[in-house]
This record gives structure tokens, C-alpha cells and sequence, in this order.
């Protein structure tokens, strides 16, 4: 359905219209509302026309900078997301949207919807382990938007497309990359795209591989690398059964293996060399169907599958550490989607549809072995546009869980744009998340360090408002901003056991264990987002994001890993009529303690640089160097980060 779960086949077609849309005529002169963008909304809109806050990766070039291993190199890029990692490639990482951890945060691949139900909170759980190399597009979506995507989306939504074009010209098209470098480091992808007549099909390969380097930091002793490899494969067929129907599968296979370090509360440490290592192998498929029959009616449905099995283990490991233990984990989501779309007039269009989802976690720490939820939702949008330069936008939701029962959630955004050159934006929603199996029913009686589900969690929800604007100074500056506020009652917090006996190893005291809880009253997160893109030239450009957040509990408490600041500086130079250059420098500072009250989190400063170079139209070699100053400094306490690293690679397409 295009509220962007069945649009996925459509992204380079939206990337194509975004180059060649015309411009909707205001009441004075002409407004070019820039970039299509499928995320906003229950269908494809003009990002300006939305009222929302949306960031997109890989419309007018690659996703990623050149060099970069991870998709989360570059999300942590963008203002109001942060990303943070428990050491290399493949170990668990947490990408956050506006201060909230990563389980406020819906994901989709291809259309197909990735949330863990086996996982610690319901997040993805391997934005860690997902390769940059590959990928066509992301869009993040920024805001509670519960009242459009369900009880996961409280944070935003990130949609990621790895599938080539399906909606291009008659034709092939390929798309390669291979890149090599620091650590041991190995990359390599492949597409293609073909499209006869009603057929399209589209193919993409991608392998990567490195020795990475220790989670836990070396400076605290360790030395021993901690490896990563991933192999995916996409696919993805449409064909048009008749002038009123159109027909497609897609899908994905991925199978990870990673090394990692665990230990107490005073920080991971290395355990035998290949000891401590994991294994991930997700599979997701997705059927749709779409119906237009040239009226002013459109129908899509949608039948979409996906499971996770992953698994660690460690055998031996250092004195300190937690005790020896195997432990596999397997997740499930069935899901149907429904929805259309009606243009009742020029100024008003209506889209209602409705979504059933079944969540199955399997594993030996839940009592039974499994434990299943669903949730049937229906919900209705509207698209108002009165004036050529004014559009009104509501959503509501009603959501039926079976463990927590119904919910209504709303949304309302305003874009109205005075003249061509400001847009004024702000939008205001609430939204829900019901907690997940492993939340409520997951035990692990470790004799150290014991923990238990907690039954009696109440659901967390939100509240929140965001208003802003972007602005266009000719054609060579744009500015946007965004002031933000999102409450979140009934908190979901780890609540760790008392250590009181026990200062050796950390254990928990005799009788106790950790657990999670609600925490009372009202959770705050509140800040300003900026961004500013400059032309100096044709040869010379800056793009600068910063970014705010205030993040309290309701007794007045930081909420740990959430930094009051951060920003983004990236220059881009022509040097050469092949040559390019780009400096970026990210700086993080005044981060709350990690858990840990006494383990301080410094500020960091971040600089990478690179080069391009056009070899042929189509075909690009890169260098680039990461952290050029070996900065030293942690995302997570206790955990590495990367030293200086060099990468090369080559890039083509034909």
C-alpha cells in the first residue's frame, strides 16, 4: 500500500518524477516543492507539501558517502538522528530519532516491515550488521507517526530500498561496487534492473566481510579483532496483468556472522579468540497487487512474511565475564495490508485501509518456549488542499492488540507556504507502543546475573508537536529548521538489580535480578533541529546540521546515551573537472552517563575525508580516510570505536 509499505517497487520512479515533476502554481508566481518523497503519507507527495520532517538518502547520488561500511555511517548524518554502536561492523547497534531508542522506530526493507518480535524491545536489532553497498534509497521520517504505520512508529519511520528500478525505461541497467580497505575490510554488490514491455524484474547481490577491530576498547586492555560478514540477496518482479492490474513479488535473504565482546558492569572484555560469536539469518518475501482502472479510484493489497533466527554463543570466556552460555533466538511476522485511495475532487483526496499482523517470538528463555501477539488495525487519511499553497493532512488510526486491547491514534500536519521561497510546516500526533513477548515473559537465570520478563508492563504512549520551516535564499542556500517536543508516559527502562555484596565481579545480590519496568510519569524529549546547504560555487559546497535534545525523565533524570548535542559538517569541493574532495566532521558532546553513574562519556570530534574520481560517465574510483585525527572515544561505555582507517573502491554504472 503507498502509505510506503507497497511502494517499494515505485522508489526509482519516484526519484525519476521527484527530477521531472512540474511545480504546483501558487497564487503568485510558481513553487517547486522539490523531491517526491513516499514515506509522508498514504501516498507519494511533494516532500514541501507533507508538514512533515523527512530526511532522504540516495536521491540525487549513492546513499552513502564513499567508504562507508554501515548504513548507520550515514544516518548518523542526518539532524535529529543519532547512531550508536557496541564496537564494529555486526555488533548491535542503536539507531535513535530525536533522543528515542531505536524500538520507537518502525523499519522497512523493501516494503517488508523488519521489526525483531525476539528481540530485547521489538526493534530491528541489526542496523549493526546492514551493509551500506547496495542500496538505492532511505527515507527517515522523523515524528510520531503511530496513527499511519502502528504502535512501532512512536519515533519515525526509516524506509530502506535495496531493489534496483522496476518502473525505469525499456531496457538493462546494471550497478556495481567493490570496495577494500583498514581492518581487513571487503565489500562487494551487484544489480540490475530489466524491464520488457509489462515484465520488470530486478536483481541485487551484495557480500561484505572485515576483521574489524575489538568492542571492547583497546584502551582498556583489549586487543583481540572482532570480525563481521554478510551476504544478501533482493529480489524483486512486477508485471502488468491488464491495463487495470498490476502484480509483483519481492523479497530478501541476508545471512550475517559477527564476533563480540561481553563482561560485567565494568565494561566488555575479550574472551577467547572466536569465542564469543553470532549468527543472523533473516528472510522476508512480500505478494502485492494493485488496481487502477483509470477512475478515480485505486486499490492495493498486500501479503507480506518475515523471520529472523539468530543465535550467540560463548563457550569460554575471560575471568569477570558472564558465564558460558548458547542461546538462539527466532522471530516471526505475518502480516496483510489493504488500502485505497479516492481523489474526490482537486483539492481533496481520501485514502482508508486497514493492516493484521501476527508477532511470534520462539526461544528457550520464554516459558512454553514461544509467545504470540497480534494486532488488526484500520485507519483513515485525508489530503486538503484549499489553495494551491496551503495543504491539510489528518490521519486516524484504531489499533485491536490482543494483549493490551484498542488504542485510537491521530495525526494532523500543515504545510502552507506563503511564498515560493518559505515553507511553513509543523504537525501534532500521539501514539502507542504495546510491549513486546520478550519485554514481558523472557527469563535468563544466569547465577550472576539473573533476568526476568516483567508480565505486568503497562503499554508506553506518547504525545507530540513539532513545528518549522525551510527556507530557499535564491538558488544556492536553504535553511530548515525544526523545534520538537515528544512526551512519552510509561517508559520502558531497564531496571537493573542491586549490586551491593559483590564488587568483583558485579553480581546481582542473592534473591534479586534485573528486570524492566515502567517508569512513572511523563519522559520528555525536546530540542531544535537545523540544517543549512550553501553553494559558494559550481565548485564549492557546505552542508551544516546540528541538533538539540533535552531528554528527562519525570523526576528531572538524563536519560543515559543521549547527547544535548551534536553536530554535522560537510564540505564538498570540486577540485578537478574529475576530481572531488569531501571533508566531514561530526562533534558529539554533553552525553549522560551510560548506565553507569560513574563512568563519565566524553565529547568526541570525528573527522573523515575523501576523494572522488571520475574514471568514464558511469564509472567512479574513491578514496577515503576515516577518523583522520585517531580520535579515541566511545559511542557506548566501555565499548571501541574504529582508529584511523583507509578504504579504496570503484564504483559503475551502465
Amino acid at each position: 500500500m503507498s502509505k510506503q509499505i507497497s511502494t517499494p517497487l515505485k522508489a526509482a520512479l519516484a526519484v525519476f518524477a521527484t527530477l521531472h515533476s512540474g511545480s504546483a502554481l501558487a497564487q503568485e508566481g510558481t513553487f517547486d516543492l522539490g523531491e517526491i518523497v513516499i514515506t509522508a503519507t498514504t501516498k507519494p507527495i511533494e516532500k514541501l507539501r507533507s508538514g512533515a520532517s523527512v530526511e532522504v538518502l540516495g536521491e540525487d547520488e549513492t546513499v552513502a558517502q564513499s567508504g562507508d561500511l554501515q548504513l548507520k555511517s550515514s544516518l548518523q548524518r542526518l539532524p535529529g538522528v543519532t547512531a550508536q554502536q557496541n564496537g564494529p561492523a555486526g555488533t548491535p547497534s542503536n539507531i535513535g530519532i530525536r533522543g528515542a531508542q531505536e524500538r520507537y522506530t518502525a523499519i522497512y526493507i523493501d516494503g517488508i516491515k523488519v521489526n525483531d518480535p525476539s528481540s530485547t524491545s521489538g526493534q530491528y536489532s541489526n542496523l549493526g550488521g546492514l551493509t551500506a553497498s547496495g542500496l538505492s534509497r532511505v527515507e527517515v521520517l522523523k515524528g510520531s507517526q503511530s496513527a499511519l504505520y502502528g504502535g512501532s512508529a512512536v519515533a519515525g519511520v526509516v524506509n530502506v530500498f535495496t531493489m534496483p528500478d522496476l518502473d525505469g525505461p525499456e531496457g538493462t541497467q546494471h550497478r556495481a561496487e567493490v570496495m577494500y580497505g583498514s581492518h581487513g575490510t571487503f565489500t562487494g554488490s551487484y544489480s540490475f534492473s530489466r524491464r520488457v514491455g509489462d515484465l520488470s524484474l530486478s536483481l541485487g547481490l551484495s557480500h561484505a566481510e572485515s576483521d574489524g577491530f575489538s568492542a571492547g576498547d583497546e584502551n582498556r586492555g583489549n586487543t583481540e579483532d572482532d570480525g563481521y560478514s554478510n551476504d544478501r540477496l533482493s529480489f524483486g518482479l512486477a508485471y502488468q496483468a491488464s491495463d487495470a492490474v498490476r502484480v509483483g513479488v519481492n523479497g530478501f535473504y541476508s545471512v550475517g556472522r559477527s564476533e563480540f565482546d561481553e563482561g560485567t558492569g565494568a565494561g566488555p572484555v575479550d574472551g577467547t579468540p572466536g569465542d564469543e560469536r553470532g549468527k543472523r539469518t533473516e528472510r522476508g518475501i512480500r505478494t502485492f497487487a494493485e488496481i487502477d482502472n483509470g477512475g478515480a479510484w485505486t486499490h492495493e493489497f498486500s501479503v507480506s512474511y518475515y523471520d529472523v533466527d539468530r543465535s550467540q554463543s560463548s563457550i569460554t570466556v575471560a575471568p569477570g565475564s558472564f558465564s558460558p552460555y548458547t542461546s538462539r533466538f527466532k522471530g516471526e511476522r505475518r502480516r496483510l495490508d489493504w488500502q485505497s485511495n479516492v481523489e474526490v475532487s482537486e483539492q481533496f483526496s481520501l485514502s482508508f485501509g486497514g493492516d493484521h499482523e501476527k508477532l511470534t517470538s520462539k526461544d528457550s528463555s520464554i516459558p512454553g518456549g514461544r509467545a504470540s501477539t497480534s494486532n488488526s488495525g484500520v485507519f483513515a487519511e485525508a489530503i486538503y488542499s484549499p489553495r494551491d499553497d496551503l495543504d491539510v493532512i489528518g490521519t486516524l488510526r484504531y489499533d485491536d492488540n490482543s494483549q493490551f486491547g484498542d488504542k485510537t491514534t491521530g495525526r494532523l500536519a500543515v504545510s502552507y507556504r506563503p511564498t515560493e521561497a518559505l515553507t511553513l510546516r509543523g504537525a501534532i500526533a500521539n501514539g502507542f507502543r504495546a510491549p513486546v513477548p520478550s519485554e514481558l515473559y523472557s527469563a535468563f537465570p544466569d547465577p550472576l546475573y539473573p533476568y526476568q520478563g516483567n508480565p505486568n508492563l503497562a503499554p508506553e504512549e506518547s504525545e507530540s508537536i513539532e513545528v518549522g520551516f525551510d527556507l530557499a535564499l535564491g538558488g544556492d542556500t536553504t535553511i530548515s529548521t525544526t523545534a520538537f517536543h515528544k512526551g512519552i508516559s510509561n517508559l520502558v527502562q531497564y531496571d537493573p538489580c542491586p549490586v551491593t555484596i559483590d564488587f568483583t565481579l558485579f553480581s546481582c545480590d542473592p534473591g534479586t535480578f534485573s528486570t524492566v519496568t515502567n517508569t512513572p510519569g511523563t519522559t520528555t524529549f525536546q530540542g531544535l533541529e537545523f540544517q543549512l546547504e550553501h553553494s559558494f560555487s559550481e565548485h564549492l559546497g557546505v552542508i551544516l546540521a546540528y541538533t538539540y535534545i533535552d531528554a528527562e525523565t519525570a523526576a528531572g533524570a538524563r536519560l543515559p546515551r543521549v547527547a544535548q548535542h551534536e553536530a554535522f559538517l560537510g564540505l564538498d569541493a570540486a577540485l578537478t573537472d574529475r576530481v572531488n574532495g569531501q571533508l566531514s566532521v561530526t562533534h558529539v558532546a554533553d552525553r549522560a552517563p551510560d548506565n553507569n553513574p560513574a563512568q563519565a562519556m566524553p565529547d568526541y570530534t570525528v573527522v573523515d575525508l575523501g576523494f572522488d574520481y571520475e574514471i568514464n560517465e558511469g564509472t567512479t574510483a574513491y578514496l577515503s580516510v576515516h577518523n583522520v585525527l585517531d580520535e579515541q572515544y566511545q559511542q557506548v561505555g566501555g565499548y571501541g570505536t574504529s582508529d584511523r582507517a583507509v578504504f579504496v573502491g570503484l564504483r559503475a554504472e551502465y
